[in-house]
């Protein structure tokens, strides 16, 4: 058994709850809060309810809620349809690395209802769960992206089978054989960012968390060291000389980093298109800016997040999540950007190609001084006809919605409520809205779950 492996498996199975900081416990009920909320929205998408229907007509034992439906399934199926529609509309939180919530929360409802777990549980699993696939990120110098593979799905699948294990009550060795299965196990790619796969990856890392530690615990063998192996998990997925397997886990419940590096998205696209967002949102709205008053509008882009905004000239209304040309120009004619953003009929109307003219996207070089002092920042600049410039900047890190500058309680809830008004009953929101807001305090997950079951 790997050094590594080994120090991952006790970290697992043998952190007392009294261990995790109360911050981090907070963090995680906020984000289970908002995956939620979000993946009720979600669940009336059209590739939302076909993967519904898909985990339908396979059939299995009715013991697992599905978040916005009726249908019950297997724990299995479960965790593959709540992280699919958790991640439908790309609204789900960000960080660490990549989107936390839609590759561990589900995993922990599937296994969580299964066993009769509490709320509690359910959040020291995924505090678990984000600790593990987070430092391995963190080993892997947050590169991984750069190879093709989408790290939500290549860390999340390890990340969902910690929390798996967890719940599932496996012994150290019997954790090590489950990450040793799902090191083979990881599946996505960025360039299918922009359509219906990219949700799916969520979703078949939180089926491959179940799958693996359920076959772990029945005895299933796989390799006890997928880190250190140089044929190994991090050899392939992340490439040679590109991790510390050191690093990946040596402050394992020394440094928390759930405590202060989740993003709760404010807008409902991909996570690099945020920063730009809240800076040209704010200067439109505090200068009373429109349309006609803009000669053009430019952002300063950066590589390290520029590889995944894959399509400048989106072809449909939701491939422009992935398009922060389509997402600065829909702000600029209509000052906000939500759900319904994303339709054919905004991306065909003449004042966005109109707008669209007047944005300039500009990708800085690595060695730019701006891109070494803030890596992952947007700034904007809009000029106006009359010649006046109104300019902004923040990053990931310091943008509404980031640890340092988060949303508020009343935020939070309003935005869980525009998301639950999609899928429930309008008498069913709040009873939703309070039972997620209080996980910690249920002794059981029966009633949360029934609160998100459409009646």
């Amino acid at each position: 058994m790997g050094v590594c492996e080994e120090r991952l498996a006790r970290f697992v199975t043998e952190t007392s709850p009294d261990a995790i900081p109360p911050e981090s416990y907070r963090a995680a009920l906020q984000a289970s809060f908002d995956c939620v909320g979000v993946a009720l929205a979600g669940a009336v998408q059209p590739h939302g309810k076909m993967i519904v229907d898909f985990v339908d007509a396979q059939g299995g034992k009715t013991v697992c809620t599905i978040i916005g439906n009726k249908l019950r399934t297997s724990a299995y199926l479960a965790a593959l349809a709540n992280g699919t529609i958790g991640h439908a509309l790309d609204y789900d939180d960000m960080g660490g690395f990549g989107h936390p919530s839609v590759a561990l929360l589900p995993t922990a409802l599937a296994v969580g209802e299964l066993l009769g777990k509490s709320g509690r549980d359910i959040l020291t699993a995924y505090v678990l769960g984000f600790e593990v696939a987070v430092h391995l990120n963190r080993g892997a110098q947050n590169v991984q992206g750069l190879t093709g593979f989408h790290s939500t799905a290549t860390f999340g699948t390890i990340g969902s089978t910690a929390v798996a294990a967890r719940l599932m009550g496996l012994t150290t060795q019997q954790t090590v054989m489950a990450f040793g299965l799902a090191g083979s196990m990881p599946s996505g790619i960025l360039q299918n960012f922009g359509t219906h796969t990219k949700p799916l990856h969520a979703g078949m890392s939180c089926r491959s968390g179940v799958m693996a530690a359920s076959l772990a615990k029945q005895g299933w063998l796989a390799t006890d060291s997928f880190i250190e192996s140089r044929v190994g998990w991090a050899h392939a997925y992340i490439g040679e000389g590109k991790y510390d397997p050191e690093k990946m886990t040596a402050n394992l419940g020394k440094t928390w980093l759930s405590k202060n590096t989740i993003v709760i998205k404010k807008y409902p696209c991909c996570g690099s298109n945020q920063g730009a967002l809240d800076s040209l949102t704010a200067l439109l709205n505090e200068h009373n800016v429109s349309p006609d008053d803009v000669a053009c509008v430019d952002v300063d882009n950066v590589p390290a997040i520029s590889h995944v905004l894959l399509h400048p000239n989106p072809t449909y209304g939701f491939q422009g999540k992935f398009s922060i040309h389509y997402n600065i120009a829909t702000a600029l004619v209509d000052r906000k950007i939500n759900i319904e953003s994303f339709t054919d009929a905004k991306l065909d109307r003449p004042e966005y190609r109109a707008a669209r003219e007047k944005t300039h996207i500009n990708v800085m070089s690595n060695w730019d001084p701006d891109y070494e002092h803030a890596p992952t920042c947007n700034p904007v600049t809009i000029t106006l006809r009359n010649g006046e410039r109104l300019s902004r900047r923040v990053n990931r890190h310091t943008m509404h919605g980031a640890p340092a500058d988060p949303l508020s309680e009343q935020e939070l809830k309003d935005k869980f409520r525009y998301c639950a008004r999609m899928c429930l009953p309008a008498n069913q929101v709040e009873e939703a809205v309070n039972a997620w807001w209080n996980l910690d305090r249920a002794p059981k997950l029966t009633e949360a779950l029934a609160a998100v079951t459409p009646r």
